[in-house]
């Protein structure tokens, strides 16, 4: 709906720290991948004007790998995002782009993770022709989810639910990207456009849409692409609307009751969020290998 003007090109000619900052943290208390993500120079660069994320050097010692992991200086809100991305594939990686309050513990103006918010417009893994798009988000509570708990003003901290669309076994999530082939010797996608509208109240996520412009040059419409061969019928593109996605309407007791003067309907996702970009390996379900497994350097990576 409406038009949309350029607000915003991320210029990495001059390396990545311009705009980003690169993440020192080891995953084994986050999502428990083999990934160690490092400032040394070696996990995250520019090339090309390109912003670059790989898997470098096993850690000392073993059970993890070194990798990249970066968050946008800059927070946002609202609009149409485009990220060309030619994404890793194979050896077990997680490569995700994503969008997180703050820093990464997700602190944020409703609470630490999940109270915030987080949305995922891009999770991928392995040999999967797929990306999944998930919005995260939550409430205070005595410990777990209603019914069995009851919601708190604690800004997720210590209990807390978790509501998200992401359903084990159930995959409404996935959007077809590219199938994938694991022969050759680094593998991955071709270079993919991924588009994200986060309006009020919906977010609509596309990978190679098609656009059209005014006479002003604004962006006025997004057209999803053909289902391409192999596909099998998943759509290319996927949308939220509040009123029709219960996780998202389950938080909103906790936002009308702990945050009155502040939240909007649509909260959490009514408040700036960074764009963060990694590079995981194994950690997901099914992985052969976890943070601290001599599987990281035998079977991943």
């Amino acid at each position: 709906h409406g038009s949309f003007v350029l607000a915003k090109r991320f210029d990495l000619a001059a390396g990545p720290q311009a705009e980003f900052d690169v993440i020192e943290v080891p995953d084994q208390a986050l999502t428990h991948s083999c990934a160690n993500y490092i400032n040394d120079g070696s996990t995250v660069f520019s090339r090309d004007g390109s912003l670059v994320l790989k898997v470098g050097s096993h850690c000392v010692g073993g059970g993890c790998l070194n990798s990249g992991r970066v968050m946008s200086k800059e927070s946002f809100k609202y609009g149409l995002f485009t990220f060309s991305a030619r994404v890793p594939k194979c050896n077990h990686v997680w490569p995700a782009l994503w969008l997180l309050p703050a820093n990464t513990d997700g602190e944020g103006s409703y609470g630490r993770w999940p109270c915030s918010g987080e949305i995922d417009v891009l999770e991928t893994m392995h040999d999967d022709s797929f990306g999944t798009f998930n919005l995260v988000a939550g409430y205070g509570s005595s410990g777990g989810c209603a019914p069995m708990a009851t919601t708190m003003c604690n800004k997720c901290l210590p209990g807390y639910c978790t509501s998200t669309t992401f359903v084990p076994n159930a995959h409404p999530d996935r959007y077809f990207v590219q199938a994938t082939s694991c022969d050759a010797a680094h593998p991955s996608w071709e270079e993919h456009v991924f588009v994200m509208n986060w309006q009020a109240d919906e977010l609509t996520v596309w990978v190679d849409p098609s656009f059209d412009y005014d006479a002003q040059g604004r962006i006025v419409a997004v057209t999803p692409r053909a289902p391409p061969a192999g596909s099998s019928g998943m759509p290319s593109w996927k949308t939220y609307r509040r009123q029709s996605t219960p996780t998202w309407l389950a938080v909103e007791h906790y936002m009308k009751m702990c945050f009155p003067d502040k939240a909007q309907a649509d909260a959490p996702f009514d408040d700036g969020l960074k764009i963060v970009l990694n590079l995981a390996v194994g950690g997901y379900g099914g992985a052969p290998c976890y943070w601290g497994q001599d599987a990281c350097q035998t079977k991943c990576g």
